[in-house]
């Protein structure tokens, strides 16, 4: 697969506009009960959607879905036996489990994608009447920070890898091996009762997708984002060492003294973390006192 890199760096400081990034409010919709939105009404409807329909892939993965014919032979997404089930707890409802579910068309070959990490993908998202709400189609990747996508995204994406890539020297990378599935999400996984002019409040979601690349250093300072989580709390943006308000998955400098986190790197192995010239536990890139 070709990909122009001028989509790669044109987009690499945009995350998706309008499918999984989170949208800006629209004019206010009263709030359902989640609870019983989802187990009275989209856990059923999305059940019925995947029972009645079926897709079909391409060489390229990209998929088409359709209306199963009574008379045909397909098989349903319902009965697909690569579907897997993933129980997310809902973000606001401490007692709210859903079915989260998706399909690996193939895994990928390369890096585990980690849900603090930015994906370069390529998607296409559909609501349960089958209309394409949005599309970024294999030439026009774009990046996305899984951190501030839709939960549905942060819970699958980590289930693949991306791939490995060619430059072709004419301004083109050539993808390989990359991670391609779909998924199905409730609303409350999505927006919920956030709508915009392409996405009604409390609609369930239907995405295809292809992971290309994976940066799991955001800040290019050798320490990979699942690393700058210094509490293990599963959320990097609260930990900043320095106190510069800037988190340390963005702080090239993480301690603040004046020396790159990737150069206080003593041993030259690459890996920062490993580095504790004073012995007392903490690592020269997050000890000022030390360089």
């Amino acid at each position: 697969m070709t990909i122009r890199i001028l989509a790669i760096i044109g987009l690499s400081m945009f995350l998706m506009a309008s499918s999984c990034k989170k949208d800006d409010p629209a004019p206010k919709i009263k709030i359902k009960d989640r609870v019983k939105e989802y187990n009275d009404v989209e856990k059923d409807s999305i059940a019925t959607y995947m029972q009645t329909h079926y897709y079909t892939l391409d060489a390229q993965y990209n998929v088409t879905i359709d209306t199963i014919d009574p008379v045909g032979s397909h098989t349903s997404i319902w009965d697909d036996p690569n579907l897997q089930t993933l129980q997310v707890t809902d973000p606001k409802v401490d007692n709210l489990v859903y079915d989260l579910y998706y399909i690996p068309f193939r895994t990928g070959d390369n890096k585990q994608i980690h849900k603090m990490d930015k994906v370069l993908v390529a998607y296409k998202g559909w609501l349960l009447n089958n209309e394409i709400f949005d599309e970024k189609i294999d030439n026009l990747p774009i990046w996305s920070e899984l951190s501030q996508v839709i939960k549905a995204w942060q819970e699958v994406m980590p289930n693949f890898k991306d791939g490995t890539y060619t430059d072709n020297g004419d301004g083109t990378f050539t993808f390989s091996g990359y991670g391609a599935g779909m998924l199905i999400t409730p609303s409350g996984l999505g927006y919920y009762q956030v709508a915009n002019n392409h996405i009604p409040a409390y609609s369930p979601l239907v995405f295809s997708f292809k992971t290309f690349v994976d940066d799991d250093d955001l800040d290019n300072d050798h320490v990979k984002n699942i690393d700058e989580d210094l509490d293990q709390d599963g959320n990097a943006y609260n930990d900043d060492t320095d106190k510069d308000k800037i988190p340390n998955i963005y702080d090239s400098d993480d301690d603040g003294d004046g020396v790159l986190t990737k150069n206080e790197d003593a041993n030259g192995d690459g890996d920062p973390t490993n580095d504790d010239a004073d012995n007392d536990g903490t690592p020269d890139y997050l000890d000022a006192d030390t360089h």
